[in-house]
């Protein structure tokens, strides 16, 4: 069996990146009250440490699989957890999507597609002949390695599912001859311009009284609106290592320091002892320049030589021990350092995390009685405030999430306090309201700043249609591109314009590509107008669409316009399921992300 295992290793790294490219592919179509801290809720699904802690480790294991010869330095570390985290709200996602569409997958499923694999099952190298799938190989390596047979099976299991769910959603989309034929029109019926362009931004400033800005904030007052509204004062308490849990740290790597100078294999060391990311690689870093690491961990790193082990090194992540390899420049010609490291972590125990919430309850009993400002002040703690919120939402800011919260502050009176709420990362807060408002209106002062720049750029776009109209007037029609550049108009040249095209410079201005596609070649358009200004074409060129040619091409346009039209179909439904699913992310409670 192990024989079996080194023989077809290769192959079955592959099947694991494989298995993890398939499910992640649609993927790159993008607090509250609770005695244990969730690293998230996916669509009602909490999640728990140790469920993230498998797919982070899982996604770990997939990138030094992938990438053998890269470093995981702090900005991979970061990637590796987005991705962790978004292939975990997919498989959630997509998990009840299968139930929701009643998807089976039945033996005679998974035996079709062992008898038709993947392609990137028939592109491995071992059943390959001159450069071609040998299906012969293939069905060898089924008859003969039931590990590989296995592995293969476990993987149509799993990818089946998704894949039947995949193109139902697909099959929702049928595209008509007609409607390839209008596209193939939008596509083929084009026209070159020079547009003049009469931009708003010419026109000097105007000056803006007091009075006009008053009564534009009266007659748009409902823009400013609101709905009842509560802010909160809150208090968080973040337990911080104690003293003796630093003095832990600091013997424990002491510890690990006198064990790694007595030996020579700093890796093994780093994978029985190590704390960090990097442990179940000897630690290894790869190559790395200074500014890749936190200023103290480089700052060490640097001064070593090859070969030499740091003292400890304390920096925001924990105690570092580094043996540095290897120095060199990169491309850009920047020194850049091979190093591993063991890290242990200066965390809080259990014992100071008790203490904490001691601290907390302290603080609360004390707020119940006095008011927070009063128990922060005597409890030496900081007193903060929340930005407005309103009953819709469930994110408070600087406190995150917590629907109970709000609830509270809506249905509670000004300076009640709130029970002791528990955040993510062993963190507590205590909140005080601290104002209520009904339906109320932006006061001008908070909206002052706004008002006039809608009132100059009004005035503006007044005045500058107005001058392209005088121009109009005052000129032929032969005259007027000579005329316009003379007078410091803008001239856009653009080329092969199409219905959508966005334009150079001025993008997509609603009007303008209908106005140069009605116009005939050699003349102006109507004057368009929008918010940017006012514009004037001249049609140098049009070419109309070649109907004939779409006679010719129908057969292989229906089917790519099929296919595009499913894959958009396909990429909308899972971006809609994304966003309506309730998702809460407060990883950055327990990650540096």
């Amino acid at each position: 069996m192990l024989e079996g295992m080194r023989k077809n290793a290769k192959i079955i790294i592959y099947i694991v990146a494989f298995v993890f490219v398939v499910s992640m592919a649609i993927g790159g179509v993008s607090g509250a009250f609770s005695s244990a801290p969730k690293v998230g809720v996916i669509d009602g699904e909490k999640i728990s440490r140790a469920q993230f802690r498998e797919y982070l480790e899982q996604a770990y294991s997939q990138y030094a699989q992938q990438n053998p010869d890269k470093e995981i330095d702090e900005q991979v570390s970061k990637q590796i957890n987005n991705q962790a985290w978004n292939q975990l709200v997919d498989d959630i996602l997509i998990g009840k999507q299968i139930k929701k569409y009643k998807i089976k997958v039945t033996d005679e499923d998974v035996a079709a597609k062992l008898a038709d694999p993947y392609d990137q099952i028939k592109n491995f190298e071992q059943f390959q002949t001159e450069g071609k799938f040998d299906k012969a190989k293939y069905d060898e390596m089924l008859i003969n390695n039931p590990q590989f047979a296995n592995w293969l099976e476990g993987i149509i299991r799993q990818n089946l599912p998704r894949e039947k769910l995949f193109a139902k959603i697909r099959s929702e989309v049928t595209v008509t001859e007609a409607e390839v034929k209008q596209q193939f029109i939008e596509e083929n019926n084009k026209a070159d311009a020079q547009i003049i362009y009469f931009d708003y931004q010419n026109i000097d400033d105007f000056e803006i009284t007091e009075e006009e800005v008053e009564q534009y904030y009266e007659a748009h007052k409902e823009d400013y609106k609101r709905d009842p509204s509560c802010t909160l004062k809150f208090v968080r308490i973040e337990p911080q290592p104690s003293e003796a849990d630093k003095n832990r740290a600091k013997t424990k790597i002491d510890s690990i320091y006198q064990i790694v100078m007595q030996r020579d294999d700093f890796a093994e060391v780093a994978k029985q002892y190590s704390e960090g990311p990097s442990a179940s690689k000897g630690g290894d870093l790869g190559y790395f320049t200074a500014d890749r690491m936190v200023p103290k961990f480089s700052e060490v790193a640097f001064q070593l030589k090859d070969g030499e082990v740091s003292e400890p090194v304390l920096t925001r992540f924990g105690w570092h021990i580094i043996k540095k390899f290897d120095s060199r420049k990169n491309n850009e010609g920047k020194t850049e350092i091979k190093a591993s490291h063991i890290l242990v972590r200066t965390e809080p125990s259990q014992k100071t995390l008790d203490n904490y919430k001691v601290i907390a309850e302290d603080i609360l009993a004390k707020a119940k009685e006095k008011g927070l400002e009063k128990a922060a002040a005597e409890m030496e703690y900081e007193v903060e405030e929340t930005r407005e919120f309103y009953e819709n939402t469930s994110y408070i800011s600087g406190i995150g999430r917590n629907p109970e919260l709000v609830e509270f502050a809506f249905d509670g009176d000004v300076g009640d306090v709130s029970e002791l709420i528990e955040l993510p990362g062993d963190k507590y807060a205590i909140a005080e309201i601290a104002s209520q408002k009904g339906v109320h209106y932006r006061p001008l002062e908070e909206v002052e700043e706004r008002i006039r720049k809608e009132i100059q750029h009004e005035k503006k776009l007044a005045a500058v249609q107005q001058d392209a109209q005088k121009f109009m007037d005052a000129y032929q029609p032969n005259q007027y591109l000579s005329k316009a550049k003379a007078d410091g108009w803008q001239i856009i040249e653009a080329k092969d314009i199409t219905i959508n095209k966005s334009l150079p410079e001025i993008r997509k201005v609603e009007g303008l590509n209908e106005a140069i596609l009605d116009t005939e070649e050699g003349k102006f358009t109507q004057l368009v107008t929008n918010d940017k200004g006012a514009f004037l074409a001249f049609v140098n060129k049009r070419v109309e669409p070649d109907m004939e040619k779409f006679a010719q091409q129908k057969q292989k346009l229906l089917p790519e316009a099929q296919e595009k039209a499913e894959n958009e179909h396909l990429n909308e439904w899972y971006r809609n399921l994304r966003e309506d699913a309730e998702i809460v992310d407060n990883r950055t409670e327990f990650f540096d992300l």
